[in-house]
């Protein structure tokens, strides 16, 4: 696959892990429901997502490409950059419908586990897996191998696994099965990002609650993910570039920094880059589906019904 040189803006765009069961994520109609309703999608309206961005010429590259200026992409495509937030499974999603946690089936693949009313199953089910094999499918989807950034805090566990109750006798295996999925992931083309410890506001934290909580992701992330030089501000709250604690993360070694903004957006400041991600979610569906329109269609992929909206 011969690829040329992208000289304009680099899309990016973030999911939260995907919604398995509408009809336990949505009912009762509580504030959780409000919740999944506002800021995440459904496995059926993701899958449907992905065949329009294909459809539309879009690929996936590499945001270190991005940012550097040094995306290549099939001729005739646009490149785009996929993250993923919360991939830790936390304890209020998992009995709404959501996965469990990631796991390696049989030939060493990442699936998600999911255990519901119907009991303990492994699928497909989730946008690691649903990506990998839209890749496989359609090799142009993906430039040089590249799939997405997976975004973890740190005090519910990582990757679905409870790694940090260290009180848990089963805590070495935890760690031990979280480290192998994360080297599949690598190997096969995904990324981490700290996405802060405790997932706190950074406008509303000071300097030294901001290094304390990096150096807790620190030590109980990088051991299982690797380090990564990719920090992704938990609801996409920033104090600005060039402010003192985007200027502590970037010591920290985190020069590549995200927020959220409904444009493409990337700027450089004393060492530091900023991208900016555009969320899609029931919020995005709602108030954005004109901007949306070069990427998919809102119309033809929002599930009404199962949202019960």
């Amino acid at each position: 696959m011969g690829l040329v040189p992208w000289t304009g803006t680099v899309e990016h765009l973030f999911f939260h892990t995907l919604i398995i069961r509408p009809d336990l994520a949505f009912h009762p109609n509580d504030s959780t429901a409000r919740g999944f309703r506002n800021y995440f999608v459904t496995v059926t309206e993701f899958k449907a997502i992905l065949v329009q961005l294909y459809a539309n010429g879009w690929t996936l590259v590499d945001i270190h490409r991005a940012v550097a200026g040094t995306v290549e992409v099939p001729r005739g495509r646009k490149p785009f950059v996929l993250s993923e937030d919360d991939v830790n499974y936390f304890d209020y999603e998992r009995p709404r419908g959501l996965g469990r946690r990631l796991v390696l089936d049989g030939t060493g693949a990442v699936k998600v586990e999911v255990r519901d009313n119907r009991g303990t199953r492994v699928t497909d089910d989730d946008l690691v897996p649903l990506v990998d094999e839209f890749v496989v499918r359609h090799p142009e989807f993906s430039a040089d191998g590249a799939k997405g950034i997976l975004a973890s805090t740190g005090y519910e566990g990582i990757l679905g696994e409870r790694v940090n109750t260290v009180d848990d006798p089963e805590v070495g295996a935890a760690r031990q099965r979280a480290r192998a999925v994360a080297a599949r992931l690598r190997a096969t083309g995904w990324s981490f990002a700290n996405h802060s410890y405790g997932h706190n506001d950074m406008t509303r934290r000071t300097l030294s609650q901001l290094r304390r909580d990096t150096d807790r992701w620190k030590a109980e992330g990088e051991p299982i993910l690797g380090s990564t030089d990719v920090y992704i501000y938990p609801f996409g709250a920033t104090t600005g570039p060039g402010s003192p604690p985007v200027a502590q993360l970037r010591d920290a070694g985190y020069t590549i920094q995200c927020d959220i903004g409904p444009a493409p957006r990337l700027v450089h400041v004393a060492g530091t880059w900023i991208m900016s991600r555009r969320h899609i979610d029931g919020i995005a569906f709602r108030s954005q589906a004109r901007n949306l329109a070069s990427l998919f269609d809102v119309a033809t992929v929002e599930d009404l019904s199962a949202r019960g909206s």
